[in-house]
């Protein structure tokens, strides 16, 4: 992968764990989220209304796989607020999981990744809400959605 190629997945996860961070400390959790970057290098967010985090889910992965159809699709995060498999951790059990896919990765066995970031919500005395980021852990696995 190129550094230019990294520096585009890199920049599109930031954007998503910061997203993610700012709704969990305004409502202490978040319905899932898309976020696309295309081949003009145009970041495309994609939400819902459905509560349903299931569904909500299964309605974006049908709006991205549209979206993939079209062919611009170069960067994809898909994300979730969810628990952490204990087999991945077990101090921190609440985690933000992104699912990347990237077009300049579809050769490779394994081109998908899940980074599970870990967090934490606290408060200093009467303070505001924060959420304490842990490092990410990421997982490898076969790409789902961008695959040609």
């Amino acid at each position: 992968m190129s550094t230019l190629e990294d520096e585009k997945a890199f920049s599109l996860l930031e954007q998503a764990v910061y997203r993610a961070q700012d709704l969990l400390q305004k409502t202490k959790n978040f319905q899932p989220f898309l976020l696309l970057l295309n081949d003009a290098a145009e970041v495309e967010l994609f939400e819902n209304e459905v509560k349903d985090t299931n569904e909500s889910y299964a309605l974006l992965e049908d709006t991205l796989k549209k979206r993939i159809k079209e062919g611009d699709v170069d960067v994809m995060v898909l994300v979730v607020d969810t628990l952490i498999p204990e087999k991945f951790v077990q101090d921190v059990p609440s985690g933000i999981r992104l699912h990347l896919e990237e077009k300049s990765q579809i050769n490779k066995k394994i081109a998908a990744r899940f980074l599970y970031v870990p967090y934490e919500l606290c408060r200093v005395g009467d303070g505001e809400m924060f959420v304490k980021l842990h490092n990410p852990i990421p997982v490898g696995f076969p790409a789902e959605y961008i695959v040609s």
